[in-house]
């Protein structure tokens, strides 16, 4: 074969080449294009509620949208190739890209709309309720009042609401630190409104208002928000969290519900959890131990919260428990700044607890018949007095706990994560070591 002949064959050869690279080019296909053009759709909603809601701290929100930018890159890199097998690979890359965005995207959209429907400033459903003293939630300490309904969300309205559990939690967001105190049911107090002596549980019929303004007169401190919750909340909100880890001082029976509580650490359950918070009859300190329980149960779930990744992972399912079944006067844009700022500092909180002790006795209740005494329980001044002090100890922290504190609080998202693994780690080889040893 002559030279001439070898050179036109290269050149022919060339040209198909050149042919079939442009051919193999970016694909014109409408398939392409659609996906492309949903995949851009998705990716700028996304980007809308990303800023929108707000949900993320800031360094793992730059964190994430340059993910999902390099993603976007690389889909269009896959697409624009000449090769088969990696436009094939875009394609995939695009629908994950596609079906991942969205699920995000719906789920920050439903649990920004969540947390408006649990706060009462967002909500018409508890428009009679106190209104908030509000502070910076994630610099300053404050108090939350729980009260909790005896009833279920399917006997809201067809009896009167009793506050059943009655509980101050004092938080100082900067030092870490929580107080849990708990006051008895039955507490011999003078209601706000009529100036008259009655039990604290009575108070819930009145409304939150009338609880709230109550146990402010008496005790003399400022509660800046209040939650309500009823029985269902406990349970949803337990079981969304995948049950908690909680030590029972003794073995007992629940005297409502076929439950049986050994001596020892235990996972509970929604429904479990709340039958162990609501017994009373197995103890000999009826009441007195009833509020232990409940303070156990409460814990736990700060705890479970606070100490691991539950409120990461199911974020979306306690968002929708606490929506159906709880109610507060604290905003969303409150909530959403300490969920935010846990999942920067990623911190244990120090939970304390204590309780108000004193002894029944009988006397006249304002809200029933004046015929008769009931049994009321009387408050200990001194008792009174050391729970006060114990939230105030919690609310004005030391000058150098405080430095030491905000130290810790300047770390990002990444920085405390690596910090976390790494305590984690050393606590569990240290550990491994005394159990050898």
């Amino acid at each position: 074969m002559s030279n001439e002949t070898k050179e036109t064959k290269k050149n022919k050869n060339r040209g198909k080449h050149v042919t079939n690279q442009k051919r193999k080019a970016f694909p014109r296909k409408k398939g392409y294009i659609v996906a492309l053009l949903l995949l851009a759709l998705v990716t700028a909603a996304f980007f809308v509620m990303l800023i929108l809601a707000d949900l993320l701290p800031s360094d793992l929100t730059v964190i994430l949208a340059l993910v999902v930018v390099a993603l976007l890159l690389l889909t269009n890199f896959m697409f624009s190739s000449r090769y088969r097998w990696k436009r094939l690979i875009g394609i995939v890359l695009s629908a994950v890209l596609i079906c991942v965005l969205a699920s995000v995207t719906i789920f920050m959209g439903e649990t920004y709309a969540m947390l408006n429907s649990i706060s009462g400033a967002g909500s018409q459903a508890d428009a009679s309720g106190p209104p908030a003293d509000r502070v910076a939630v994630t610099e300053e300490p404050f108090n939350i009042y729980v009260t909790g309904i005896d009833q279920w969300e399917s006997e809201k309205g067809l009896d009167l609401e009793r506050s059943d559990v009655n509980m101050i939690i004092t938080v100082h967001p900067v030092t870490k630190k929580v107080m849990l105190t708990s006051i008895p049911r039955d507490s011999y107090v003078k209601l706000h409104t009529a100036q008259q002596m009655d039990k604290l549980t009575h108070t819930g019929v009145y409304g939150v208002d009338e609880t709230i303004n109550t146990v402010q007169d008496w005790l003399g401190i400022d509660l800046n928000y209040y939650l309500k919750m009823n029985f269902s909340a406990a349970v949803e909100i337990i079981d969304a969290l995948g049950g908690v880890k909680v030590y029972s001082p003794v073995a007992f029976d629940s005297s409502l519900k076929d439950y049986h509580y050994k001596k020892g650490w235990q996972y509970l359950g929604g429904y479990k959890a709340l039958y162990f918070a609501r017994e009373r009859h197995a103890f000999e300190g009826e009441d007195s131990a009833r509020v232990e329980n409940q303070q156990i149960i409460v814990k736990a779930v700060i705890e479970k919260m606070t100490s691991s990744t539950a409120l990461l992972t199911n974020y979306g399912e306690v968002m929708s428990a606490a929506s159906r079944n709880m109610r507060t006067n604290m905003s969303s844009d409150e909530m959403l700044a300490l969920v935010k700022m846990q999942l920067t500092d990623l911190s244990e909180w120090d939970v304390q607890t204590q309780k108000m002790e004193g002894e029944y006795g009988e006397d006249y209740v304002a809200s029933l018949t004046q015929k008769q005494k009931f049994s009321v329980y009387r408050v200990d001044p001194e008792s009174e007095a050391k729970c006060v002090e114990g939230i105030k100890k919690v609310m004005n922290p030391s000058e150098s706990e405080l430095e030491k504190a905000r130290e810790n609080s300047k770390k990002g998202f990444i920085l405390n994560g690596i910090q976390r693994t790494v305590d984690k780690v050393k606590s569990k080889t240290g550990k491994e070591e005394q159990e050898e040893s």
